[in-house]
């Protein structure tokens, strides 16, 4: 078996790359998109894909216990477990397609009380009916991915899902080009989910042919009470961050309308591939995390946590600062200057970023621990006030005013929960959580400072075309992490990665010698 540093290390680099592989293709396919097709269709997209994500609840968050019951018995090899684990999976995840199904049709009749500004838009329920299809087709052999991920083996699924996503892409992009329809762009992308689970699925029974041996037991009622308990605190968990990343775009096309809601949903677009790219580093190893936490001590579990939290800042501080410069030049040179938003908006959309970022490794330690019935409350103040200050503030502030409710939802609760039951109940050792905060304060507010100083230093610039913007995002980049080396390259985190980068390096070196 490959050790934990070099299995995160293959499927982070694969990950990684993958995904830059497929937010390039995203993004021609989006550009595409919006001068093929109106921008109420834009629109409709948005709003539809937050709707289906507030149908993802459907599956009660088993998706992330799914990897935390599979850690244990992989890492003994206990595959009579793992047969028994997947069978139960595989009757689950055919229920929640099924479910997801059902509810998501029935709520046609409830579309127009959503949408304001709709009347551009044919065939409306058809197409929402499309979008559900493809949300619930996306659960039927879903189940088999998450034991490649939980063995160390997510850079397989990662190659699979970029060669599906690209044929996908190239097929929309003919599709948008030759019909300029959006009916047969929503059928392509159907097709191709369920085409990649099925190669997924069966991939994974190659990998492991014992999931062919017939399967007599049943789960053990320990095992059921365990998991039971898990996915009860998890859907509270999953209506938390429904509630957060997916009621943005109904809010803003009931008070603002479905314009908006287009223009703003390049910017979602461009954040959440930023997103992905960088969280597959964090993604990638939470299998790895998964196998250190059953088998190491608990000191050195909060180690490798306070270790990669300095990781973590420094990646999506860097990230963050360059989408504040650099944002709005972008939408303007692929998008046209009608689809950009004021720099108020993107002030708020780069902090949310941040935010949202840096709960990365939480998440990771939570889910490893299997941290999730100790802090079932906590999503429930979120979504309060998530919903309360977004309703407050839309007509006053308009996009901006939504995208604070949901800074205020993560400033109130996540951002200090989450880490304090990491700590408490997977660390045993809550004292220390107050030097994470510590931490957490320090790097926030150099997040601050830098990326305005940044941001006034380069506003003035004009960035007319994409060479332009090539060039000031090296300089940006340069600027920021040069000074990040200048600030860390004393402490011990600094020294721990740049060790560990070196090491493997020479390695590297090595070997091909």
């Amino acid at each position: 078996m490959q050790s934990r540093t070099k299995s995160s290390v293959i499927n982070s680099l694969t990950s990684i790359t993958t995904q830059i592989l497929t937010v390039v293709m995203n993004f021609v396919v989006k550009i595409v998109f919006t001068r093929t097709i109106s921008m109420e269709y834009l629109g409709v997209n948005g709003l539809f894909a937050n709707i289906i994500t507030m149908l993802s609840l459907a599956d009660l968050g088993i998706g992330t216990a799914i990897p935390y019951s599979l850690y244990k018995p992989l890492a003994e090899n206990d595959h009579k477990k793992v047969k028994v684990l997947m069978k139960f999976y595989s009757k689950v995840y055919n229920v929640i397609g099924t479910v997801v199904l059902l509810i998501g049709l029935g709520l046609i009749p409830f579309l127009p009380y959503l949408i304001k500004g709709g009347e551009g838009v044919d065939n409306l329920s058809f197409i929402y009916a499309l979008f559900v299809i493809h949300s619930a087709s996306s659960y039927f052999f879903v189940y088999k991915r998450f034991l490649i991920e939980s063995d160390q083996k997510g850079y397989i699924t990662a190659r699979i899902t970029f060669a599906f996503s690209f044929l996908l892409s190239l097929v929309q992009i003919a599709i948008l080009y030759i019909y300029h329809n959006f009916i047969f762009y929503l059928l392509s992308s159907i097709v191709f989910v369920v085409l990649q689970n099925i190669y997924i699925s069966r991939k994974a029974t190659k990998l492991y042919p014992y999931l062919k041996e017939e399967v007599k037991d049943e789960m053990d009622k320990d095992d059921v009470k365990e998991i039971t308990k898990n996915v009860s605190s998890l859907f509270v968990y999953k209506v938390g961050s429904v509630v957060t990343n997916g009621t943005d775009n109904m809010v803003i096309s009931k008070f603002l309308g479905l314009v908006p809601v287009g223009i703003y949903s390049n910017y979602v677009l461009v954040t959440k591939s930023l997103n992905n790219v960088v969280s597959q580093l964090f993604t990638a190893i939470t299998s790895s995390i998964g196998n250190l936490v059953v088998t190491t001590n608990k000191e050195h579990s909060k180690n490798v946590f306070e270790n990669l939290l300095f990781l973590n800042f420094w990646f999506y501080s860097f990230f963050s600062i360059a989408l504040l410069v650099l944002i709005n030049p972008f939408i303007d040179i692929f998008f046209g200057s009608k689809f950009v938003l004021s720099q108020y908006v993107v002030f708020a959309l780069v902090v949310d970023f941040y935010l949202n970022g840096m709960q990365s490794v939480s998440t990771s330690f939570l889910n490893a621990y299997g941290l999730f019935y100790e802090g079932r409350f906590r999503p429930i103040f979120m979504i309060i006030i998530n919903i309360v200050v977004s309703l407050i503030l839309v007509i006053p502030f308009g996009i901006t005013g939504v995208l604070l409710g949901t800074i205020i939802s993560r400033i109130t609760t996540i951002c200090w929960m989450d880490p304090k039951i990491v700590y408490k109940y997977g660390f045993k050792n809550e004292k220390d959580v107050w030097n994470y905060y510590k931490n957490y304060l320090i790097y926030f507010f150099l997040f601050i400072i830098i990326g305005l100083t940044i941001y006034y230093i380069f506003r003035n610039v004009v960035i007319s075309n994409i060479i332009i913007w090539i060039i000031m995002g090296i300089v940006v980049s340069v600027i920021v992490n040069l000074l990040f080396v200048l600030l860390f390259f004393r402490t011990d985190r600094f020294k721990y990665f740049y060790n560990k980068i070196k090491n493997l390096l020479l390695r590297k070196f090595r070997h091909q010698s």
